[in-house]
């Protein structure tokens, strides 16, 4: 199983831990031809402009948008749905205006509703006063499209200036995460910089695979810096503490101004409840010694 495809059942996963994470949206996926038809009943109502191949295109909805050199956050499902989980924030604090969206056969063919509201599954959002661009997808791109659809998405972020990308997600570890200081990787040119803030870490060595890493690499052939703020995450459930730390990493780094608050009970309870199921694993095993290990599990399969 992929990556990208492991997020993906994450976030589906983490759709029935409503009580665990309250800001999480529902989310209801129609597959198929039901999918094809309604996006084909929206391509009709709506004048956009067209950028990319006919293997992956983004649609621009909203032609009047004008940006300066924006920030490109890129948060896709992971581990902890870290990635998704700030994107959310993000869109609903800022009250973020979805202002394009990317068509692939790369994709699943389903539609996704958010809140009983039709959404593409590969969307960007902006809000011009932050000058901020936000991409975010529920469906994974498969991995021959991996390519075309990055490479579509930053040719349109080129034709909105966009000189700096940053995937935000997360490194899945066994166990609940006691050391949850962010790690960048990052552009030679973007190294220097990332260093001099004493509360993140470079990451010497990984791989990045999926949809993120294929936009990381492809800023590299660009007029165009990429960057990942990661940090380790609960694999299989939400994860809003996670999203803190990199949302945090983001305002000192870009004085975006997310408030984090509300994630930060949602937190304490998702805490709460790890550590009374991992007492209660911890039990069990004691019962069963055996081989035990700790630290990254891996980075992106």
């Amino acid at each position: 199983m992929k990556g990208s495809d492991k997020g993906v059942l994450a976030a589906q996963e983490s759709q029935h831990n409503e009580n665990c994470w309250p800001l999480f949206m529902s989310s209801l996926i129609l597959t198929d031809t039901l999918a094809s038809l309604v996006f084909s009943v929206m391509g009709e109502e709506c004048e956009a402009k067209i950028l990319g191949s006919p293997e992956a295109q983004v649609v621009q909805t909203d032609l009047k948008l004008k940006m300066n050199a924006p920030l490109l956050v890129c948060c896709f499902p992971s581990a902890g749905v870290i990635g998704t989980i700030a994107a959310n924030t993000m869109i609903e604090q800022f009250e973020m205006d979805e202002v394009a969206h990317i068509r692939s056969r790369y994709m699943p063919s389903a539609a996704v509703f958010l809140d009983g509201r039709l959404r593409h599954p590969f969307r960007i959002y902006a809000k011009q006063e932050k000058n901020l661009l936000v991409v975010t997808a529920e469906l994974p791109v498969a991995e021959e499209g991996m390519y075309v659809v990055s490479s579509a998405l930053l040719d349109w972020a080129t034709t909105m200036g966009v000189k700096e990308t940053v995937v935000l997600d997360g490194i899945p570890v066994q166990g609940i995460p006691t050391d949850r200081k962010v790690l960048f990787a990052a552009e030679e040119e973007k190294i220097a910089e990332l260093e001099e803030d004493e509360e993140m870490e470079i990451l010497k060595k990984g791989i990045i695979t999926g949809i993120a890493g294929s936009i990381l690499s492809e800023t590299l052939c660009r007029d165009m810096v990429g960057f990942a703020l990661l940090t380790p995450a609960i694999p299989m459930m939400p994860d809003p503490e996670g999203a803190i730390q990199v949302l945090k990493a983001l305002n000192r780094l870009y004085d975006v101004g997310v408030e984090v608050k509300e994630l930060m009970e949602s937190a304490e309870q998702i805490r709460k409840k790890m550590e009374e199921v991992a007492q209660q694993v911890d039990g069990i095993r004691r019962k069963q010694p055996g081989p035990s290990r700790g630290g990254y599990e891996r980075m992106y399969a």
